[in-house]
């Protein structure tokens, strides 16, 4: 089997819940995606080996929140990006945690926009 690429549409999403998502794949975003396929990445052969559909958070700026407030820090690494970042987020949560690092005035749950 030759290797396999992820390749998805980031949108913006639609507000759901997991009670009230089924997890169905979208087909007009499956074509637009085969399409950007297509187009821009001709070396894998645009029929996809598999599908899904993703559930995560987001904020409105899709920036991270991590800040600490007394004794409890709340990191939320998530519009669909926090995963890449993992380690670097969970590395300042755990600086905030003992007290060794500031959070980022615009992550902060005060300054982010996400709260806004």
């Amino acid at each position: 089997m030759p290797p396999a690429f992820k390749v998805a549409q980031h949108d913006g999403g639609t507000v759901t819940t997991a009670s009230d998502r089924d997890g169905r794949v979208d087909p007009s975003s499956r074509e637009r995606v085969l399409r950007y396929v297509a187009e821009f990445l001709p070396g894998p052969a645009p029929e996809p080996v598999a599908q899904g559909s993703c559930r995560y958070t987001t904020t409105p700026d899709e920036d991270f929140v991590l800040d600490r407030i007394g004794p409890v820090v709340v990191a939320s690494p998530c519009s669909g990006h926090g995963a890449k970042f993992a380690a670097l987020i969970g590395a300042l949560a755990a600086d905030l945690a003992v007290g060794a690092g500031r959070p980022e005035p615009r992550s902060t749950l005060t300054g982010a926009t996400a709260l806004v």
